[in-house]
């Protein structure tokens, strides 16, 4: 019986196979690609969405125990040009500074944060549920005044709670604690109170919010843990969200990554990367926090969340 000779593919057949398959690939690629694309977006947004909660979240627990007469806002490139917590109505106040509650101490009933007016006069405090192992070191006490807003006004930096290396004529040294009773420094420093209220605050230092934008890098690097800060290199210095800790306005002392001031003190920790912008907004007694973060996806348009949170 003949056989039929095998049949070799042409020329032109391997070729019309070759492009059919390259046209196969390049389409599987783009698919690929594109769900690449959609993919990162999701994981972004997912991420960035928590991230800027968590900040959020974070700052607005170190607000609450805030001394509310005492928080500022301002632009970083304008530091001596302060406006306190009743005049901040727009996203211009880009650092976020104020002084925190000993609240460490007062959840501990170490002080209960009220005086006994008739027995107190200048500066001996006749002061209710004061324990004699009450720590007053490095801690100041400062007087609430009528519904928490303070005694004085405090329109500029100057004269208030120390702020930038100013006077501190609204927050007073403590001179020696025994039970019940408060002693108060009476010196050129530390000057005794104009007016004794009923209502006071212990605080035990500082904390200021704000970007690298309006900070200066080898200041930071220099100053903040005792120059021992190592700035990470992975991450963007303009957009990164720094908290800064552990420094005393009322002793002189700025936060370490401040432009102004001499006496550059305190820790820094990095809240978030990658925002776009961070901004506070005081109305109707409540301080609203507001914070933009964007991050870069390869093959598509950056993915940008934005948050706000409200503090009362």
């Amino acid at each position: 019986m003949k056989q039929n000779p095998k049949k070799a593919f042409t020329l032109i057949e391997m070729i019309i196979v070759v492009v059919i398959s390259g046209v196969l690939a390049s389409g599987t690629f783009k698919a690929m690609e594109a769900l690449y694309v959609r993919s990162a977006k999701a994981k972004a947004i997912t991420d960035l969405s928590m991230q800027s909660q968590i900040v959020l979240n974070q700052i607005s627990r170190l607000l609450y125990n805030r001394i509310p007469n005492t928080v500022i806002g301002y632009d970083g490139s304008s530091a001596t040009s302060c406006t306190p917590i009743e005049d901040i109505n727009n996203d211009t106040s880009k650092v976020l500074e104020w002084l925190s509650l000993d609240d460490e101490q007062l959840l501990s009933s170490k002080y209960g944060g009220f005086i006994d007016m008739n027995a107190s006069s200048k500066p001996n405090l006749k002061a209710l549920d004061v324990d004699s192992n009450l720590v007053y070191a490095n801690r100041n006490l400062i007087f609430a005044g009528s519904f928490d807003s303070g005694s004085e006004d405090i329109s500029t930096c100057n004269g208030a709670y120390g702020w930038h290396g100013n006077d501190s004529n609204l927050s007073h040294g403590i001179d020696s604690v025994d039970t019940n009773k408060i002693v108060l420094k009476d010196t050129s420093t530390d000057k005794a109170p104009e007016y004794i209220y009923e209502k006071y605050y212990l605080t035990d230092g500082a904390y200021a919010v704000t970007r690298g934008a309006e900070l200066s890098q080898s200041d930071l690097e220099s100053n903040c843990d005792n120059g021992n800060y190592k700035f990470p290199k992975d991450i963007n210095f303009t957009t990164t969200l720094f908290l800064f800790y552990d420094y005393h306005p009322y002793d002189g002392e700025t936060y370490c990554g401040d432009k102004s001031g001499t006496n550059k003190e305190g820790n820094v920790a990095i809240l978030a990367k990658d925002v776009a912008s961070f901004g506070a907004v005081y109305e109707n007694d409540i301080i609203r926090l507001s914070i933009d973060i964007n991050r870069s996806i390869r093959g598509s348009n950056p993915v940008h969340i934005s948050k706000q949170k409200a503090v009362f």
